[in-house]
């Protein structure tokens, strides 16, 4: 076998059983395992171990930091099983070019896959300015033993990329062929065409595929983003400029491109002047009759209309092809946005007005298993720390007749210490500027009073950022809204340096893929339950599930609020080593004691974290 001699834990060992046992005869499983338990080592040697002749393996993970650490545990497999893997990255993270050239950074992958296909032409035309990274080093032995013999990160082979300069993109595509395991974001094989291109550099099939769902707790989420879409009035008016900046076509006679977006534009308005609060559900032709009466349009003219506006925008890209840009096009988006608004089904999406950047309609995917179904085509391993109730991720991810095995708690319950406070509530129609009050109190009696390394994570940036507007009498580092993958990892670099505690957001970078092993991470406070926010989209799934199942609340509320809770408790424990306290500010903390071994209440949380953590002094002089 594949693993004698490997030194797995025997639970380890037995997960990989079940795994090629399933895989063998029904292609689909799911193993739940705790952290610290090595879902990793298990996942990769499953998967190897089950991997027929002329199989591939695609590993998916949802951030960077999981990709370095897949390739941190490939390298301690390989030193007993030779494994060629690569790491693979969107162009946009990869490409070294266009950010030289380019003043802005919105583009699809589309457009900057147009603008790669132009350069590398003109390169093989004869004319090597066009793309001086584009060479013959990407199909060296050099390149392709750091690329595919070594396990560098994408990032890794990006520096090596711009010190010896070469395309690290193209350099991946091209020896992805020869790989035995391929490393790449959800995004990048959930979205069919792109998923259909990866595969064709891996040179595979999906019946040929074993693929790792990493963290696969996220799909369902992941999946509903592929598939949805929005129409703001704030990217109406960016698209109004580029029309303009064009030319401003005319689309239909004396119906010009800006016409038909104040058409849009305007309509979105009076919808919202009919609404009485942030969001409502409505009906897909409900929108498309106001453009209609208040433009005095037939639907088929309408209709061409969409399309000019696609072809119009197809046009733009074509332009700035020819001038060497980046050919991206907001009108050729928002036409095809618009199309498939007029095709939306309202029994698969949920059409919704609301107020957002001055006014938004949104199509929202209520099932995402369409959408996953492209993963039913291969052998699947799923992967997570929190999956129960189990029944109800199979049914939201399509794989209703998956089995699964649990993997029960490795470390000591001892170890941790779970415990919430019920006079507490962030529910809301309860929260007020005095319970604002009372959770800035809380937080600041258990950061100043047990003295140990805490992150904070609220529910949303508004909670966190009325907390915060209270002052705190010691210094902290907080998550800001949009901050980049790069000013995020400083954000955190700097809280591993201090002592100062880190404030995030439940659901953001910092909730989940981040290891903060040991002393990096003691005590997670938890200000307030992550609950949905109350929304016609959250209320439109729910309705769907209540009419499919008849549990709306469990499948909408229940399990993606325990998922949040659990992963963000599961920071603290990453070792047998390890130990920490997770406390709770939220009386509905109650709700998931059933999820969350140890979980009590307590009337002094101060007095219980500092008389747990003085156990361990011994530990920490040692």
């Amino acid at each position: 076998m594949l693993t004698d001699g490997f030194g797995l834990r025997p639970y380890q060992q037995q997960s990989v059983d079940f795994v090629t046992r399933v895989l063998s005869s029904q292609g689909h499983c799911a193993v739940e395992a705790p952290t610290g338990s090595g879902k990793t080592i298990m996942a990769l040697v499953s998967a190897l171990e089950a991997r027929r002749e002329g199989e591939k393996i695609l590993y998916l993970t949802r951030t960077n930091s999981q990709q370095e650490q897949v390739m941190a545990d490939l390298s301690l497999i390989s030193a007993k099983y030779a494994v060629k893997a690569v790491a693979m990255q969107g162009r946009g993270n990869l490409c070294l070019l266009y950010g030289e050239i380019e003043g802005e950074f919105e583009f699809s992958s589309e457009s900057l896959s147009r603008f790669c296909s132009l350069r590398k032409r003109k390169v093989m035309s004869g004319d090597p300015r066009a793309c001086r990274y584009f060479n013959s080093r990407i199909r060296s032995d050099e390149v392709r033993d750091f690329v595919l013999n070594s396990h560098h990160t994408a990032e890794q082979v990006l520096q090596f990329g711009s010190e010896r300069e070469f395309c690290p993109y193209e350099a991946i595509k091209y020896h992805m062929k020869n790989a035995d395991l391929v490393i790449a974001p959800y995004a990048y094989y959930l979205n069919r065409s792109i998923g259909d291109r990866l595969l064709y550099s891996m040179g595979t099939s999906r019946d040929r595929l074993i693929v790792i769902l990493d963290e696969c707790h996220n799909i369902p989420e992941l999946a509903r983003a592929i598939a949805s879409f929005q129409i703001s009035v704030e990217y109406l008016n960016r698209a109004e400029k580029e029309a303009v900046s064009y030319g401003d076509k005319e689309l239909l006679e004396r119906v010009r491109a800006s016409d038909l977006i104040e058409m849009v534009r305007s309509s979105i308005s009076s919808l919202l002047s009919n609404l009485s609060g942030d969001d409502r559900r409505m009906m897909f032709q409900d929108f498309l009759e106001e453009v209609m009466i208040s433009a005095h349009l037939n639907s088929f003219k309408l209709s061409v209309l969409f399309e000019a506006l696609q072809v119009f925008g197809e046009e733009i890209e074509q332009k700035m092809e020819s001038d060497g840009k980046v050919p991206r096009s907001r009108l050729k988006s928002l036409g095809s946005r618009l199309i498939a608004w007029r095709d939306g089904d309202d029994s698969q999406l949920a059409a919704i007005i609301s107020r957002e950047d001055g006014g938004t309609i949104q199509a929202v995917c209520m099932d995402p298993s369409e959408t996953l179904s492209v993963l039913r085509e291969s052998r699947t391993v799923h992967f997570s720390g929190t999956l129960e109730p189990f029944g109800i991720y199979s049914r939201i991810t399509g794989f209703q007749e998956m089995k699964h095995i649990v993997v029960p708690e490795v470390f000591p319950l001892d170890r941790r210490l779970f415990a919430y406070d019920d006079s507490i509530s962030t529910k809301y129609d309860e929260i007020d500027d005095q319970m604002i009050s009372r959770i800035r109190d809380k937080i600041s009696d258990l950061v100043s009073g047990v003295h140990r390394k805490t992150i904070a994570f609220f529910p949303s940036y508004g909670l966190m950022e009325q907390v915060l507007d209270l002052g705190f009498e010691f210094p902290m580092l907080s998550e800001e809204r949009g901050m980049s993958q790069s000013d995020t990892m400083d954000l955190v670099s700097d809280y591993r340096k201090s002592e100062m505690p880190l404030f995030a957001v439940a659901g953001g970078r910092l909730s989940e893929g981040m290891n903060f092993p040991g002393e990096q991470l003691e005590m997670v406070i938890l200000a307030g339950i992550p609950y949905p926010r109350p929304d016609s989209r959250n209320l439109a799934i729910r309705d769907y599930y209540d009419r499919l199942y008849g549990r709306g609340w469990e499948y909408s509320v229940t399990f993606p609020t325990s998922l949040k809770v659990r992963q963000i408790l599961g920071r603290l424990i990453r070792s047998d080593r390890d130990f920490g306290a997770g406390i709770i500010l939220d009386h509905r903390a109650a709700h998931f004691r059933k999820f969350i071994n140890g979980l009590h209440p307590s009337n002094n949380l101060v007095e219980e974290c500092v008389n747990f953590f003085r156990k361990f002094e011994n530990e920490k002089e040692d």
